[in-house]
């Protein structure tokens, strides 16, 4: 569908907006690829290579891991209340990471 909402982040695809609730969040475009990635495959543990092949590595320009990992800050930073406490965007240590389900688990 046009609009996915999952656990209070709302993603208009056609405009290519993101909302937590009403307020809309500015993100960047590799923010944007890896958060519609999550949700498209939400309740699902990513790895990192997968999510690196798949919002990176489109146009053969791999990154490191480093990069997933402060693209994961600063995108926690943009739609969690508390950062340092995640409740959508969680890390499943060792394997990689996760959009939690509506329920928060």
């Amino acid at each position: 569908s046009a609009t996915v909402t999952s656990g209070g982040i709302t993603i208009d695809r056609k405009a290519a907006q993101v909302f937590r609730g009403e307020k809309k969040i500015d993100l960047s475009k590799i923010e944007y690829q890896l958060l519609s990635y999550l949700v498209e495959n939400r309740e699902q543990v990513l790895t990192k290579e997968q999510i690196l092949a798949h919002v990176w590595d489109t146009q053969g320009k791999f990154v490191d891991e480093n990069t997933l990992s402060v693209t994961i800050r600063r995108l926690r930073a943009k739609i969690e209340r508390d950062p340092s406490h995640p409740e959508h965007l969680l890390t499943v240590r060792g394997l990689g990471y996760r959009l939690a389900r509506e329920d928060g688990r």
